[in-house]
């Protein structure tokens, strides 16, 4: 044994934990696997941070986390020091181990250090999540069933969705392997088109990229300056917001993004767009769109009304202009 697998097996997980630490795929380290089947919406791991810096990244010293060190008890300042450096030896530097094993914490404007959850490896396909947090404690929680024997991962990145692989490559800085990174395979160069084609339709029917900005790397892949300039101004026709929505939750769901978070997230807009139309021909295809049972389905139909005009089209720019400033002050 290891003197690396002597240390993880020191760090301390929860009796009733349904997961173990062990050796993960080469050039991974270590990884949380389930112990038993963890249903969809399970907690896996709830955790406080052994310390908090509060403040952004770029200006955390190392006098900084040898203060936060010292005021640790002689238990946690030993849970701190099993910390390797991917899973192999002892970090040289504490705001080396500080950066690999921290969260942010948009509470304290800063990070923690949270040594369970960090043990768990990246995947662009996750099977669990870390939901924002209103305080210091963070939770991991099962987006899909996970089978006993399953390693559990959750995206270090709550926008990857719409970055495709050289993009999420550079922020993550190491190699990712999932399904989705599998350079030349056909699932990852059409997950590369699928994503690119929903960050431009999030921009379409919001206004804004995935940073809340117009005007960022998501208006590039609208290559019509007439489209990319309704959607900055919110005039995108009702017909084509509400297929431009489906599309998204359609590529989501082929992409294997499209878990029970995701629907919350993407689904109420739908269910509002779609009870906007006053024009009563538009009304019914609408109806009769959502009537279906899948995505595609929904899509499909809803295409039809591809170009139509509708007369909640002349009120409804204005109305959500007024939205998005009411957001925003």
């Amino acid at each position: 044994m290891t003197l690396t697998s002597l240390a993880y097996r020191r760090l301390r997980i929860p009796k009733d934990a349904p997961f173990e630490l062990r050796p993960s795929s080469p050039g991974k380290g270590w990884g949380g696997f389930a112990t038993r089947l963890i249903k969809q919406g399970e907690q896996i791991l709830k955790e406080e941070p052994l310390f908090v810096i509060p403040k952004p990244t770029q200006y955390i010293t190392n006098e900084d986390l040898w203060a936060a060190f010292r005021r640790l008890t002689p238990a946690d300042q030993g849970q701190f020091l099993l910390l390797r450096d991917n899973a192999k030896q002892p970090f040289m530097m504490s705001k080396e181990a500080f950066a690999e094993n921290s969260f942010a914490l948009p509470a304290k404007f800063g990070h923690g250090l949270f040594l369970v959850h960090s043990r768990f490896n990246h995947s662009c396909l996750p099977n669990a999540t870390v939901p924002a947090s209103s305080n210091d404690i963070i939770t991991l929680v099962a987006i899909e069933d996970i089978m006993a024997g399953e390693e559990i991962t959750f995206c270090y990145n709550n926008d990857f969705e719409c970055k495709i692989r050289c993009e999420r490559h550079k922020i993550l800085r190491f190699v990712c392997n999932c399904k989705a990174c599998l350079v030349g395979t056909p699932f990852q160069q059409l997950s590369d088109v699928r994503r690119r084609f929903i960050r431009g339709l999030i921009y379409l029917t919001a206004g804004a990229g995935i940073d809340g900005k117009s005007q960022d790397s998501s208006s590039s892949v609208i290559a019509d300056h007439r489209l990319r300039e309704a959607a900055d101004n919110l005039s995108i026709p009702l017909s084509n917001r509400l297929i431009y929505l489906l599309l998204t939750l359609y590529l989501l769901e082929e992409e294997g993004l499209l878990d029970y978070l995701m629907r919350e997230r993407f689904e109420p807009p739908v269910v509002v767009t779609s009870s906007l139309f006053q024009t009563e021909s538009n009304a019914e295809i609408v109806k009769t769109a959502m009537a279906q049972k899948t995505w595609q389905g929904k899509m499909l139909i809803a295409f039809r009304l591809y170009g139509r005009h509708d007369a909640a089209d002349e009120s409804l720019p204005e109305m959500l202009r007024m939205l998005r400033m009411l957001r925003s002050a």
